[in-house]
């Protein structure tokens, strides 16, 4: 019986999606902030864009991948999403999606030479299609 509870959870693994709670701020800090007006000046993005990069950002900073104990100031960099940058255009039955670090600008690091990165192309059934 234990090998087949086994065998399900090592078939069932890849299809559980872990949830992080965010946190929330108390609500004096909350009835300080007024949202803007939904219609001027911002950026919307759609349903299967919204979809491809969630799919994008748990397959390039997967749940668990938490910081190491590295002494090196561009890992702890890179760990953080916070410091990248997401680009996201629309194509034609799918949505591309590319990661860049931005370890100058928010870390105080000499920029690397080449981009380190991340190219998603994710079709709207959520399938990635390629990634480099």
């Amino acid at each position: 019986m234990n090998k087949l509870w086994l065998g399900v959870l090592v078939f069932t693994s890849g299809c559980i999606h872990i949830h992080r709670k965010a946190t929330v701020a108390p609500p004096e800090t909350a009835s300080r902030v007024q949202f803007p007006d939904w219609r001027k000046d911002v950026a919307a993005v759609a349903g299967p864009q919204l979809k491809a990069l969630q799919i994008a950002m748990d397959d390039f900073r997967p749940i668990g991948s938490g910081h190491s104990n590295s002494d090196e100031a561009l890992v702890r960099c890179l760990q953080k999403i916070e410091n990248y940058d997401a680009w996201v255009k629309r194509g034609e039955g799918m949505t591309f999606i590319h990661f860049t670090p931005k370890e100058d600008e928010r870390c105080g690091l000499a920029p690397t030479p080449a981009d380190i990165g991340a190219s998603y192309a994710i079709d709207d059934e959520g399938i990635i299609l390629k990634r480099e």
